[in-house]
């Protein structure tokens, strides 16, 4: 990340570029440090996921119970996971 534009040059000829962005054990991170790219992703995976699922939810033979289930694996461990990483 660093605040330098130019190319990290190792003795082998090897070169890293500079960057402003990665993920890291799974979370984005930003050059400033700001979790706000981590959290705007996050939002839209729930969305992708969510959307997934409509026909679930609006399914009249699946019981209420199961889509409990399906809303506790599923949709919740993508907005709950980032908070366990950084704790």
């Amino acid at each position: 990340m660093g605040e330098g534009k130019e190319t990290l040059k190792f003795d082998g000829g090897e070169e890293i570029k500079p960057f402003t962005e990665c993920t890291y054990l799974g979370a984005k991170k930003d050059k400033w440090g700001d979790n706000t790219t981590e959290i705007k992703h996050r939002i839209n995976q729930t969305r992708k996921a969510i959307n997934a699922l409509n026909s679930i939810w609006w399914h009249k033979n699946i019981t209420k119970n199961r889509k409990l289930y399906i809303y506790q694996t599923i949709i919740q461990s993508f907005m709950v996971t980032p908070c366990i990483k950084q704790c």
